[in-house]
């Protein structure tokens, strides 16, 4: 049984050990990025053009809204795998509110109080239960997506009233080729970034993915924490999903299938540790762009866009195998 000093210095030890890390984790995913970018700029003329990359930018903006928030449920040792049908739920739920002469900032609250709402179920069951919230997330998966099909009669939901301030300035606008969609998913992971790296919440959430018995012996509050952040993860899923609706004038009830893997794809290629306890903000946002440029180059090269979620698979698997080699190598370093 761990002693009480042993507890404090697997705590404390968790963040420092973290932040050693940040830099060469980042850059190799970096490096990475950059290949990507090299070989498309070889092998398609299009690739580096202003439009083409403000386009890639766009493609992956509502993707990375669930990246945020599953990166930091993977970072406090949870999996969670049903932000795509949360994307979908919380869009059709603001459709639907505007298309019945709900104010505008009724429908925007609706659509994020769908995704809270969504990501508390989540954190509570899976606590109240005392099952992995991967095992919960991938029953709600299905029961998100069955309530979005009622909602929708399995049908896109259209005919939304005309707002300018929201489809055409929000929706649709932007500072030069950058759209304001994509400005506030930037802010919102700046803020996540900052939380994490400089603050006791922080501090806490990686403490508990790393050694969770360790940290709750020393007074962390593991439960609470877990509930919050997959409430987090959900409320940023909702947004993600009143963001597209602005952004496309409707809502479809299958909207974000696929999104959870290409979510997961992102965060653990970003290097984040499956096992919790490890992983940044901007690594995950690194991740994404390489997620991002994948799928553009299989547009370019006009490969059949059916595989784009295969090709997401092969790069989680890759993804995993150099992560279970890289700590193998650590462990016999040490």
């Amino acid at each position: 049984m761990p002693t009480m000093d042993n507890v404090t210095t697997a705590s404390e030890g968790a963040v420092p050990r973290q932040r050693r890390r940040l830099g060469f984790d980042e850059l190799g995913i970096l490096v990475a990025v950059v290949l990507f970018m090299v070989i498309g700029s070889l092998t398609s003329p299009y690739f580096l053009t202003v439009n083409n990359l403000a386009s890639v930018l766009q493609n992956i903006t509502f993707l990375g809204f669930l990246c945020v928030g599953v990166g930091l449920v993977l970072m406090a040792g949870e999996i969670d795998i049903s932000v795509g049908s949360i994307f979908g739920l919380a869009s059709v739920v603001t459709a639907l509110m505007l298309k019945n002469d709900f104010p505008l900032v009724l429908a925007i609250g609706g659509g994020l109080a769908t995704g809270l709402i969504c990501g508390l179920i989540n954190g509570i069951l899976a606590q109240a239960i005392k099952v992995p919230a991967v095992v919960i997330t991938l029953a709600t998966l299905g029961v998100y997506r069955a309530v979005a099909l009622a909602l929708a009669n399995g049908s896109p939901v259209g005919g939304l009233p005309a707002l300018p301030e929201f489809f055409d300035w929000f929706g649709q606008g932007g500072i030069g080729p950058i759209s304001f969609i994509t400005i506030l998913f930037l802010v919102v992971a700046v803020i996540a970034e900052v939380v994490l790296r400089w603050t006791s919440s922080g501090y806490r959430l990686l403490a508990i993915g790393s050694h969770p018995h360790a940290a709750t012996l020393i007074g962390f509050r593991v439960e609470r924490t877990r509930v919050l952040v997959l409430a987090f993860s959900g409320l940023v899923a909702g947004l993600s999903g009143v963001c597209s609706v602005a952004y496309l004038n409707t809502a479809g009830p299958t909207g974000g299938t696929g999104y959870e893997l290409s979510a997961l794809a992102a965060t653990i290629i970003g290097g984040v540790g499956l096992s919790g306890g490890r992983g940044s903000i901007v690594g995950v946002l690194l991740g994404l762009c390489v997620i991002g440029i994948i799928q553009n180059l299989i547009v370019l090269w006009g490969v059949s866009p059916n595989w784009t979620q295969g090709v997401s698979g092969l790069v989680l698997i890759a993804a995993m195998t150099l992560t279970w080699l890289t700590r193998r190598n650590e462990g016999r370093a040490h």
